[in-house]
């Protein structure tokens, strides 16, 4: 099995718990307001890649009431639990490494963790793919889990399931994201929320889609 199959049915099977223990975090809610803020004004389209139970979309709906939001992720128990999260949001059960069915792009997208589950050659097509879906000058919010690369790999949970987790020094996160194309607007490290399972440190990033040359669409 792909490493990436077997965390998406991980995730399958656990989707309930997941929501509830971070769910109502309020942790990045100042870094959502930050995307906010950055975003035109009016109605908008807004794309929460690998989006689990729908944290980001259900921040943008409350204050964006009149935003198109598509929640996109591969768990289909996960968009279950986002669509009860986010009223009248598009539920697109997609791999976000191949975006090519979402026939729209955004003013905005969230990709909030979904680096931190992919290796260094998916999370750079899961980057591109991103990029892609973006008007010109929309933003992406980012964050992902940091660390020692070499803890990188399998982690089981009591029951045995295992989720593969890949970390990243900050530096090589913000070199991937300039290499997709993307002008990093701000960036902060913080802590991970008290009530995660590994304690570690975030980084989150304000991007903005860049036409440079450099930018490789796939």
């Amino acid at each position: 099995m792909h490493y990436n199959d077997e965390t998406v049915d991980t995730f399958d099977r656990g989707a309930a718990r997941y929501a509830e223990k971070y769910g109502d975090l309020r942790l990045y809610d100042a870094y959502f307001d930050v995307l906010l803020s950055a975003l035109p004004c009016g109605p908008i389209k807004f794309l929460d890649l690998a989006s689990g139970p729908g944290g980001v979309a259900a921040y943008v709906r409350n204050r964006r009431p009149d935003a198109m939001i598509v929640c996109a992720d591969r768990s289909a128990a996960m968009l279950s639990e986002a669509a009860k999260r986010v009223s009248g949001a598009l539920i697109a059960e997609v791999d976000c490494r191949d975006l090519g069915s979402i026939d729209a792009r955004f003013d905005g997208a969230a990709f909030f963790f979904g680096l931190s589950y992919l290796d260094d050659m998916d999370a750079a097509v899961a980057l591109r793919q991103a990029r892609k879906k973006l008007l010109d000058e929309g933003v992406l919010l980012l964050a992902s889990v940091t660390g020692d690369p070499g803890l990188s790999g399998a982690q089981s949970n009591h029951a045995g399931d295992r989720v593969f987790n890949f970390y990243r020094t900050p530096e090589r996160v913000v070199e991937m994201v300039l290499t997709a194309g993307f002008e990093v607007l701000e960036s902060h490290i913080i802590p991970s929320p008290s009530n995660a399972t590994h304690p570690s440190s975030d980084l989150v990033l304000l991007a903005r889609r860049s036409p440079g040359i450099g930018a490789v669409d796939m």
